[in-house]
């Protein structure tokens, strides 16, 4: 369902003090084309928090790839030689 509502600038600014006509975006155009999207805060921090999670989700896959690429080259340990590993380092 899209919300985003399209009307010109002159229409913005006769409506710009009331909050009600910018629930859901709107497009502002000028002579037809598109020159400025306002969204609500609601809809921007959706937006960021979709961003965050396809973020998060590009940096799990490319773990899971590097750590592909260290075991296919050989680049594995055992718990045993990491913990022995962080025993030295803390000496």
């Amino acid at each position: 369902m899209d919300k985003t509502r399209t009307m010109s600038q002159r229409a913005a600014k006769d409506c710009l003090g009331s909050p009600d006509e910018f629930k859901g975006g709107c497009v502002i155009t000028k002579n037809g084309t598109a020159q400025l999207y306002i969204q609500t805060a609601e809809e921007r921090e959706q937006e960021e928090r979709a961003i965050q999670a396809d973020r998060q989700a590009n940096a799990l896959l490319k773990l899971a790839m590097m750590a592909k690429e260290d075991v296919a080259a050989d680049r594995v340990h055992t718990k045993e030689q990491v913990l022995e590993r962080l025993r030295v380092a803390r000496s």
